[in-house]
């Protein structure tokens, strides 16, 4: 992902088309490993990377430099990894895709999916006996008869989720919503 200015992603510099010609300087931007050419573009768009005018398109956070935005982006991506595994990928997909509710909603629903439902590939513990489980991935959901309703809307209710984990449940959905086509 890369940091939006004014709402908006703003596109890397294109990679070099041709290979170096021999003694041809090239310059690269340290944090994208963007590589020019001509310096005159590149200290350019080293000041404009300079500037506070950039947004974590991840958190939301605002007036960063391109770098800081970047690196908390970065950040996120890799915290999301660890604590979402991919198997929560094809769900929350599912669930955005075409979706047209709020943002908040739309986290809400992702986190009640997280929260009470088993997705396939899942890693969990099987208990067999009171004294043995079995460490196991689920291989396939058998949908409730009524998975819609009333049901869903009392869990909604209830769910009350922590600020931080709000906000990566938010950066999941929002990273998800970046896949859809």
């Amino acid at each position: 992902m890369a940091p939006l200015l004014g709402r908006k992603p703003y596109p890397l510099a294109k990679p070099l088309a041709e290979p170096l010609g021999p003694g041809e300087e090239v310059y690269i931007v340290e944090h994208t490993k963007e590589a020019f050419r001509n310096k005159d573009e590149y200290e350019a768009r080293l000041r404009r990377y300079e500037e506070r005018i950039w947004t974590c398109k991840s958190t939301g956070s605002i007036q960063l430099t391109h770098k800081e935005a970047w690196e908390e982006e970065q950040e996120v991506t890799e915290l999301l990894q660890e604590e979402y595994p991919h198997w929560f990928e094809k769900p929350i997909l599912k669930m955005v895709h075409h979706n047209t509710v709020s943002l908040d909603k739309l986290v809400e629903m992702a986190w009640v999916e997280i929260l009470t439902k088993y997705a396939v590939d899942e890693e969990c513990d099987f208990t067999v006996s009171q004294d043995k489980s079995l460490r196991a991935k689920v291989a396939k959901i058998h949908p409730l008869e009524h998975p819609e309703g009333e049901a869903g809307e009392k869990k909604l209710e209830g769910s009350g989720c922590f600020p931080i984990q709000r906000l990566m449940v938010c950066s999941l959905v929002i990273a998800t919503m970046s896949k859809c086509p």
